[in-house]
């Protein structure tokens, strides 16, 4: 073989190893016109890569609605900005973590909530609120995925001291080996310190031709006439300044890009290692950069590192980059120059500087006691150059890394044809909970009960299915599809920073998330008196709908999240997504993910909630199999008056405070709003029978009336309680809001003889709610509502009070309601999480 041969033979084993096709590299060599480096393969590789490229779905993306009057910043930046009154804003995303959580849960969790929040803190916004969209699938493996994740949510967010407010945690058998752990933050941010991450203020165009004659130079050390055009004196310069690059996270884009074959420990070193305690360091001293106006850009040093993050605030402002490797600080003493590159080690951020405050922003960074490092400068040359030993190592055309990323439009599967193949889908779930000698807890997805499947759907009454199957209900809130989340939200702090309203684990819940802006920001009346202002956020997706129709059960599954806004006194401003599909080229996902957008699309348009920023993650499957299409949603909205917001549940001792013996509960819901598809396509029938089929569609015109009833009703400061109906249809709401509230449960008599899969149905099934007194309960009920029906439907009372109705087994109900997920954290140790690093023996090797 010659020497040419080998040369080339291992040029093209490295691009396969850093991602690349054989079509992909032999593009990238095209356009280059040479041979390239090993670090430009490197930097191309994950430049390339779905998670950092989106070349599979760039094109579906551009059809989102992004635009509204209110959006300061749409998509492509850090984080989308929002305005939230006249002089301040909201930074808001939601990132995926998915692989590296599914690898190394602890890690890859705690990592994800770290970089959601310097991704939010870098566009110059305080994080004020946090949640999460978590995904698991079934079995022994994935209790130990569930604890760990949690924990490494939980362990991070509360040292930083952000409050986790409210999340979404759901369970399917197809998220077994393919977990998803989406991470959302809100920021507040003045408008006028909006930061974005860009190398200048002046906007360049790129010119490369006086560039062509610069290659990487692996014997030449470097000149000093290619210096002072790589490294011009008057340009702005680079400044890394966190934590040390270790080799901790290489490789982690291309990675969070590819599907796994199987479980393989040998991808740990791929997953990072987060400090939450150097990242309040880092969010302390970026804050002050940006306070002081010492900056010109920002970017956090996420996914592929030290090449993305460069490389995109250089391409966004048109100039070239020039970066010493050298300069980096490294936790290692023998790192190769490409590991520099790619290394995604956490608690690391860029700014460009203007060389009149070079000096001062390293005093800044000295002050806060934090570790920086000069590491390059901006230039005319429109090249990422890289420097390393004194020679050139990449001296790649930005533009190709950028713009020349490829861009596929692989077959995708006729809608009808996709709906006809989705007719049915079966739970493959099992169907029992077990638990072994040794105690170790197993998640499972199914209360298998086909008779009584079949009965709710022959219109049996409650009254007959409770009777003739006296258990269900309690076995159906024995499931984590049902049960309690307190246990899974009671590790997070949601009240740090003083401001939480209503949160999952503070003292009173709403629908959603509910966050007080601070006084500083609140907007003063002529006597100076603040103003009640406050977000709402909220996340989630109904995968199974999306499953069904990945068009119209995305549209009600983001208009279910909207909801959760709605119904906690707040204005939909506008959502951010996370898109987590299987394999793009499979004519199946694509069709999904296709679907999804225009889903998604139809609600942003329609209501006016335009998406602002997001990430697609796709590749969610292992050995073939793809996870149900999930297409994670947070909307943010606005709160005029924090004290009308209702609640969820009613709040301890209510009874005794109030000296009232009953709240009364009433369900407003379209007239026209249950269908067969409603019962069918809901989580109860999921869990009882095998399959699901068709999804519910929404009334946009109806929906948008609905709304209004709601949001007049709470500005008028009539509602105590206000929930969308959802998991386990009314019923299910009925028993969840008792069990919160922790009060007996009395059904209204015509309930009992009403057909059971009405009270399962889920879609367009409205509202449950209550009133503060009753004059607010008058006046609401005296209103014409011509689309809607408006019945009471049960009773709250005092627990252990006398009953005259008929009840199931409310104490098992509410037993099995309370432990199901709460076992899983009490029973499993360390040594069971094997072969998963836990925190403590990971702590131990760093």
């Amino acid at each position: 073989m010659s020497n040419s041969t080998a040369i080339s033979q291992n040029l093209n084993n490295a691009s396969a190893r850093f991602g690349l096709t054989p079509e992909e590299f032999q593009k990238f060599c095209d356009d280059l016109k040479r041979t390239p480096s090993l670090e430009e393969i490197a930097a191309c590789g994950a430049l390339w890569s779905e998670h950092c490229s989106y070349k599979s779905s760039k094109s579906y993306l551009k059809n989102l609605h992004t635009e509204e009057p209110w959006v300061l910043q749409g998509p492509g930046e850090n984080a989308g900005v929002v305005a939230i009154n006249k002089e301040y804003a909201i930074a808001f995303k939601m990132e995926s973590h998915n692989h590296p959580s599914f690898i190394e849960p602890y890690q890859g969790a705690a990592t994800g909530v770290g970089g959601i929040l310097r991704d939010v803190f870098c566009m110059g916004a305080y994080p004020i609120a946090a949640l999460n969209c978590l995904r698991f699938g079934e079995g022994t493996w994935n209790a130990h995925l569930l604890r760990d994740t949690v924990r490494g949510v939980a362990n991070y967010g509360n040292a930083f001291g952000v409050p986790n407010v409210t999340g979404d945690i759901s369970f399917h058998y197809n998220y077994s080996k393919n977990i998803l752990v989406n991470a959302f933050c809100a920021g507040l941010v003045h408008k006028e310190k909006i930061f974005k991450g860009i190398v200048s203020d002046q906007k360049n165009k790129i010119h490369v031709s006086n560039s062509s004659n610069i290659v990487p130079q692996i014997q030449e050390e470097l000149t000093e006439n290619l210096n002072s055009v790589l490294f011009p004196e008057n340009e702005n310069v680079l400044i890394y300044f966190g934590s040390a690059t270790g080799r901790d996270g290489v490789h982690g884009a291309t990675m969070s890009s590819a599907e796994f074959s199987s479980l393989d420990t040998s991808l740990k070193p791929t997953v990072q290692v987060g400090d939450p305690f150097a990242g309040k360091v880092l969010f302390d001293a970026t804050l002050s950069l940006i306070e002081k106006n010492l900056v010109v850009g920002l970017q956090d040093l996420g996914a592929a590192g030290i090449t993305s993050s460069s490389v995109e605030m250089a391409a966004r402002s048109g100039y070239g980059v020039a970066l010493n490797l050298n300069n980096v600080p490294q936790r290692m003493s023998d790192m190769q120059a490409w590991e520099i590159l790619l290394s995604e080690s956490q608690e690391r951020m860029l700014c460009a500087v203007t060389p009149k405050n070079i000096n001062a922003v390293c005093h800044e960074l000295e002050h806060h006691k934090i570790a920086y490092a000069i590491i390059g400068k901006i230039n005319r040359t429109g090249l990422f150059a890289c420097i390393f030993d004194n020679k050139i190592v990449t001296a790649t055309p930005i533009s190709v890394l950028v713009d020349k990323a490829p861009r596929y439009q692989h077959t995708s599967l006729n809608r009808d044809e996709y709906l006809k193949q989705h007719k049915i889908i079966n739970n493959k779930s099992q169907e029992e909970l077990n638990f072994n000698t040794e105690n170790k807890p197993s998640l499972t997805l199914k209360a298998s009960n086909p008779e009584a499947h079949k009965d709710i759907q022959n219109h049996l009454s409650l009254e007959l299915l409770v009777e003739k199957y006296p258990q269900l209900i309690a076995n159906l809130f024995a499931h984590p599809s049902f049960s309690d989340r307190s246990a899974v939200f009671h590790n997070y702090c949601s009240t740090v920073q003083g401001n939480t309203v209503a949160g999952c684990g503070a003292l009173q819940s709403a629908a959603a998330g509910v966050v007080r802006l601070p006084n500083y920001a609140q907007e003063k009346d002529s006597y100076g008196v603040p103003s009640a202002t406050g977000i709402a956020v909220a996340g989630g997706c109904e995968e199974r709908w999306v499953e069904l129709d990945p068009l119209h059960g995305t549209a009600l599954s983001v208009i279910k999240i909207a909801r959760k806004i709605v119904a906690s006194g707040a204005v939909p401003l506008a959502m951010t997504d996370c898109l987590n599909l299987g394999n793009p080229k499979s004519a199946t996902v694509l069709r999904q993910l296709s679907d999804i957008i225009d889903g998604i699309n139809l609600v942003a348009t329609e209501f006016r909630i335009p998406v602002v920023s997001g990430n697609v993650s796709l590749n969610n499957q292992t050995d073939g199999n793809a996870i149900p299409p999930t297409p994670m949603v947070g909307v943010l909205g606005r709160v005029d008056n924090i004290n009308s917001v209702p609640l969820n549940s009613l709040t301890q001792n209510y009874f005794t405070k109030t000296q009232s013996d009953s709240v009364s509960l009433y369900h407003i819901m379209p007239k026209n709003g249950f269908e067969s598809s409603s019962y069918r396509a809901s989580q109860t029938a999921w869990l009882l029978g095998d399959e699901n089929a068709d999804c519910p569609k929404v009334e946009i015109s109806i929906e948008k009336e609905l709304w209004r009833i709601i949001s007049t009703s709470i500005a008028q400061n009539e509602l105590f309680l206000c929930n969308p109906i959802g998991h386990g249809g009314l019923l299910g709401t009925l028993i969840a809001t008792s069990l919160k509230s922790m009060c007996d449960l009395e059904l209204s008599k015509f309930l009992w003889k009403m057909p059971a899969e009405k009270l399962f149905a889920e879609g367009n099934m409205g509202f449950l709610i209550s009133f503060k007194n009753k004059n607010a309960e008058k006046q609401f009920l005296q209103r014409q509502y011509p689309n809607f029906s408006v019945q009471k439907v049960a009773e709250l009372k005092p627990q252990n009070c006398n009953i005259a109705m008929p009840v199931f087994d409310f104490k098992k109900v509410y037993q099995n309601y309370c432990l199901t997920l709460k076992q899983f954290f009490n029973t499993l140790s360390c040594a069971d999480k094997e072969p998963y690093l836990c925190a403590e023996s990971l702590v131990s090797q760093t």
